[in-house]
């Protein structure tokens, strides 16, 4: 009498087995021995050709992490990069179909988990954001000929909204000279200041792609204030009231419509 065969383990079964074994995440799934199905030959043992799956897919994270911020990564070294994407990956692991998303949850998690120097979090945002507008939809910007056309007499009524590929970072003073001194044309990091000794006031920075180009800029509490009405859906002539309330009416005139020719120039504003 033949003893009784072990039923096979199922294709799911064996497949979940795997991608733990692989990723590291516990699925909630009953799985069987991953090595169980794996064939071991005079080269490598089941063990060992598991764990390279597992170190390809932890570098592919990291490679993928790096690519988002590159910056980020120049500060700190391959080695210190690849310690702190490793402890964030542990509570943050790829949850999406695309490696887009892996770097959203990044700056936030910086901010609670490495205090001591903030000016990480403010240039981690910065990537993240400047990544983030260059994937977003083309649109239709405001230009100066349409302007022109507009009737004068009805120019405080003209709409103002902002394109969607924007964002609005607040970060660390020192986030901006961080930035440039981490170019990747920079010889060096010696002109690159410390986090830890460059804390203070927050600023706030603008980003926005024109075209396909990204860029960002400070913007002061005034214009941000405005920007956030434009955001919401605004008209020219609620800009400047805002602005004559502080100012008067010919300050505010010259304001409004500075920062009008500049937003246009910039391409932040949407057709009407």
């Amino acid at each position: 009498m033949r003893p009784e065969r072990a039923p096979r383990p199922s294709l799911a079964s064996v497949q979940a087995a795997l991608l733990s074994r692989i990723t590291g995440q516990e699925l909630g799934l009953p799985v069987v021995g991953a090595a169980s199905s794996i064939r071991s030959d005079a080269r490598a043992s089941a063990e060992e050709r598991l764990a390279v799956y597992a170190f390809m897919y932890r570098a592919r994270l990291v490679e993928a992490l790096e690519s988002q911020f590159p910056r980020l990564a120049r500060l700190l070294g391959a080695e210190a990069f690849a310690d702190l994407a490793a402890r964030y990956l542990a509570l943050w692991p790829s949850r999406h179909p695309s490696l887009r998303e892996i770097g959203r949850a990044l700056p936030p998690w910086l901010a609670t988990s490495r205090s001591e120097a903030p000016a990480w979090e403010g240039l981690a945002s910065l990537e993240w954001a400047r990544a983030d507008v260059y994937d977003l939809a083309d649109e239709p910007a405001m230009t100066l000929e349409a302007l022109r056309a507009f009737p004068p007499e009805r120019f405080g009524e003209l709409p103002l909204t902002l394109i969607a590929a924007h964002r609005f970072v607040e970060v660390d003073r020192a986030t901006e000279a961080l930035w440039d001194a981490l170019a990747p044309d920079a010889a060096d990091l010696a002109g690159a200041p410390s986090p830890s000794s460059e804390a203070g006031p927050d600023a706030t920075l603008l980003v926005w792609r024109q075209e396909i180009a990204v860029y960002h800029r400070a913007v002061d509490s005034e214009e941000c204030a405005a920007l956030v009405l434009v955001a919401a859906g605004s008209r020219f002539g609620a800009i400047c009231e805002v602005l004559s309330a502080a100012h008067g009416d010919e300050i505010a005139a010259a304001r409004a419509f500075a920062w009008l020719s500049s937003w246009i120039a910039d391409g932040l504003l949407a057709a009407f």
